[in-house]
């Protein structure tokens, strides 16, 4: 029997992302967006046999409007507020949306304050100079837009964590195999054992020689790629044809366990680390705990949630 958790996880994610070009608040965009992510990753299968508003409600961060339109579209096939959405903002100034580096708020200021419609009006815009006087949109930033646009980049999907498993595992033992490496992990939604990824951060501790070490191997291991950036302190690339971004960071061994929390999240754990930090005199950030502008601790994650009080939590209980 057909599951409907895929289906509805996209749709809420497009309802989302036009609600933010239409200029909606955040609260009610971001309602779509987690109750999109809990059908994906908490909740059990959805099928016309257990379909029912009073069973949606009991989901965590399904409220009565997303249960009515999940009814809705196992009942007819469709989502008439989406529907309505897509008339409102045209299809090639919703294709903007998979530029990486732009998202709702971005493709919002393009067609609303500039008339950008498509991703072609957005190259020779940028070409000529003229978006930068645009709020939010530096030179940097337009330079990675153009080089997205002209090289064709899509912005990251959701890749099942079955599919990459064993992808992540050789690439922690390769990057283990290296002259000099002292540790090395992946961290983001694949420590928290999600079942939905959106790329593998890596980070590695080793001396310097390391860094060229791990780059040279990581393109033999994977030969057909899109380079993103490449470092002293980061190597970043997409693997083709999949769309698998592989971020791998190098960090110095004292900032290795500040690092790791702040790059496994989530975004939730962090925002709660960094107040309790705040209130009890500290400075935390990915580089390590501080006071006063001296370091107290940041080698390991669990010293951090010792000097701050806290018990230490699993990744995968970090919500």
């Amino acid at each position: 029997m057909k599951s409907y958790n895929k289906d509805l996880y996209k749709l809420f994610n497009e309802i989302a992302d036009l609600m933010g070009i239409m200029g909606e608040g955040f609260f009610r965009t971001r309602a779509y967006r987690e109750g999109g992510r809990v059908l994906m990753e908490e909740a059990d299968p959805i099928t016309k046999k257990n379909a029912s508003e009073d069973e949606f409600l009991g989901i965590h961060r399904i409220g009565g409007a997303l249960a009515n339109k999940m009814m809705e579209y196992i009942d007819t096939g469709k989502i008439e507020f989406l529907e309505e959405l897509r008339r409102e903002v045209p299809k090639s100034v919703r294709d903007m949306l998979q530029i990486p580096g732009i998202g709702p708020g971005r493709v919002r200021k393009l067609y609303f304050m500039s008339g950008i419609g498509s991703k072609k009006e957005l190259i020779k815009m940028a070409k000529t100079g003229e978006l930068i006087a645009l709020p939010g949109f530096g030179k940097k930033t337009i330079d990675k837009i153009v080089l997205a646009i002209e090289t064709d980049q899509q912005k990251k999907k959701k890749h099942k964590r079955a599919d990459v498993l064993s992808i992540a595992k050789k690439l922690i033992r390769e990057i283990k195999k290296i002259k000099g490496v002292k540790k090395a992990e992946i961290a983001g939604s694949y420590r928290r054992e999600k079942k939905l990824l959106g790329d593998l951060d890596m980070l590695v501790v080793g001396p310097k020689s390391v860094t060229s070490k791990a780059e040279k191997k990581i393109l033999k291991m994977f030969p057909d790629h899109t380079m993103l950036a490449s470092g002293d302190t980061k190597v970043s690339l997409i693997i083709n044809p999949d769309g698998l971004q592989i971020d791998v960071r190098f960090v110095p061994e004292e900032s290795y366990g500040s690092a790791l929390l702040y790059f496994t999240g989530s975004k939730h754990h962090n925002v709660m680390m960094r107040r309790v930090a705040i209130a009890k005199g500290y400075l935390l950030n990915e580089y390590g705990l501080f006071k006063d502008g001296e370091y107290v601790a940041g080698e390991t994650e669990k010293e951090i949630y010792v000097k701050l009080g806290l018990e230490f939590k699993e990744p995968k209980n970090r919500k």
